[in-house]
């Protein structure tokens, strides 16, 4: 059937090649779309979602990404996984404005700072993973808000691939595919936060 569609797609392997040149500008793509919508804001989400490898049953076996992942704790699903962790910077309106990828085992309040460093808001809402005491303090004289916040799942929770760049690539991806629909269902209902219907915009 896709040979049907494309009669002249490239063949895999050089898809792949060819998508692996394109990283750069997907991402260039992806930050022009999302900071043209939220320049200006006041208010931002951080939040953290795992990147689980691999089935639980071969958390001490898997080899992918073995120089980075490593195991660490799903507290939403109350186990262990081994794999990585997105930390990422949302605005109220849904876009992501930036993220951080660690090995699984790295706590979130370690990560607040780094996260915040490069597009900083002046009130931001995460959950008490993102806290310490010490980190409390810093926080409060940048008068940043923290409450609890929910969690953003853009399907980056099932990359596979087995290299760095291929991890990168289809994450950049799946937050550019999420930015477009996004941007597509807020033109039919501006104040969703529900991506898939930017599917019913684009079949029209």
């Amino acid at each position: 059937m896709a040979q049907s569609l494309f009669p002249n797609f490239l063949e895999y392997s050089r898809f792949v090649r060819r998508c692996n040149a394109l990283l750069p500008s997907i991402q260039l793509i992806c930050q022009a779309l999302v900071f043209k919508e939220v320049e200006g804001i006041d208010v931002s989400i951080i939040d953290s979602f795992p990147i689980p490898l691999c089935q639980p049953i071969r958390n001490f076996r898997s080899k992918v990404l073995d120089d980075y992942a490593n195991i660490g704790y799903n507290a939403t699903n109350e186990q262990y996984f081994y794999g990585c962790k997105c930390h990422a910077l949302v605005s109220e309106s849904g876009y992501v404005i930036d993220y951080t990828i660690t090995p699984a085992s790295i706590a979130d309040s370690t990560m607040a700072e780094e996260v915040l460093s490069q597009f900083g808001t002046p009130i931001v809402l995460g959950d008490m993973g993102y806290l310490g005491q010490v980190l409390h303090d810093r926080l409060e004289l940048k008068e940043i808000e923290r409450v609890f916040s929910f969690l953003t799942n853009l399907g980056a929770d099932r990359c596979k691939s087995r290299s760095p760049q291929g991890f990168q690539l289809k994450l950049e991806m799946i937050l550019l595919a999420y930015s477009l629909l996004l941007k597509s269902a807020k033109s039919l209902e501006p104040e969703t936060l529900r991506y898939s219907i930017g599917y019913q915009v684009m079949a029209k």
